[in-house]
């Protein structure tokens, strides 16, 4: 495990009402590129026990920039087999998948549009944080102190 995915799960744990962990997923393609939510939720499945699932991909530490991305996205659960897969392609075999439920539940609380809501993204470097936000294409930055639930979402309540 990537020492940038410990410390986002410390750091995102203390404010998180379920637990933060890294999960094991099957890739298994198959659905369209930059649209995780829909691909996601275009497989549930209720008779087959067939569930979406919020997190994130964090990636390789990127030397040449010094920092960790840290991408929010969806994928599915077999709820029944307890096994995790993701129909997303292009993920990146090298990209550990965080789970945080709080986001799914979260964003269906307070939106309308929870995956429209959540940030894009968030940034590691040094140490702090930085919350990404992506609208119409152009990557939006803002500062953030903790990883706190409301603060990854774009707008606040």
């Amino acid at each position: 495990m990537y020492k940038a995915t410990r410390d986002f799960i410390d750091a995102r744990q203390k404010f998180a009402r379920f637990e933060v962990k890294a999960v094991s997923v099957k890739q298994i393609g198959g659905g369209t590129a930059d649209s995780g939510y829909m691909n996601a939720h275009g497989r549930i499945d209720r008779e087959r026990n067939i569930r979406i699932v919020s997190g994130w991909l964090v990636k390789p530490y990127d030397r040449m920039l010094r920092k960790t991305e840290i991408l929010q996205h969806w994928w599915n659960v077999d709820a029944t087999a307890k096994i995790y897969f993701d129909v997303s392609p292009d993920v990146g075999k090298d990209c550990e998948y965080v789970l945080d439920m709080d986001l799914a539940e979260f964003g269906i609380k307070n939106f309308d549009d929870p995956a429209g809501n959540v940030c894009y993204a968030v940034h590691l470097r040094d140490g702090k944080y930085t919350m990404v936000d992506r609208i119409f294409g152009e990557l939006f930055y803002k500062s953030i102190e903790t990883l706190e639930t409301a603060s990854l979402f774009k707008k606040v309540i």
